[in-house]
């Protein structure tokens, strides 16, 4: 089943299942659902993000222009904000305003499936701090690169 578009296209509804979920990378393994790009947003993303037991959503990290925040939908996630680790349960949300350097992650402790809610802005120009990594994500859309603390170029790409 599709998005169903109403009052002459000007809205979107998509309906659970319409959007197919899909494998990502990223800086962890996970499974998104991308209902942001479906519905062909560009300044903000929105995704429903499933966690597999042991699991993690990324790398810590903390934006320099986008916010972030997760509710979650299903499951119990552990919050990890730089050394301190809260679970939140469906119905509690985690927010992270831009520019904020509290680095974060969420990862599954459970022993069921974590489903939530992320959604931030997709500013046109970005940094993402990794620090336990000791790098740095720059990206100016659609080109990226990831600089080490020692000034080396580790990786870069394009969109």
């Amino acid at each position: 089943m599709g998005p169903d578009l109403l009052h002459g296209g000007t809205l979107m509804i998509l309906r659970a299942g319409s959007v197919a979920a899909e494998h990502v990378a990223g800086s962890a393994p996970r499974i998104e659902e991308r209902f942001g790009d479906a519905a062909g947003m560009t300044g903000m993303g929105v995704n429903v993000v499933t966690l597999a037991p042991g699991e993690r959503s990324a790398q810590k990290h903390w934006h320099s222009h986008s916010d972030e925040f997760v509710l979650v939908l299903e499951g119990t996630a552990t919050v990890i904000e730089d050394e301190c680790a809260t679970e939140i349960g469906p119905g509690d949300m985690a927010i992270w305003p831009a520019g904020v350097t509290v680095a974060h992650q969420v990862v599954n402790q459970g022993e069921t499936p974590l489903r939530y809610l992320c959604a931030g802005t997709n500013p046109p120009a970005e940094t993402v701090r990794y620090p336990d990594e000791g790098e740095t994500l720059f990206l100016v859309h659609p080109d990226w690169h990831v600089i080490g603390d020692d000034g080396t170029i580790r990786r870069s790409g394009r969109e």
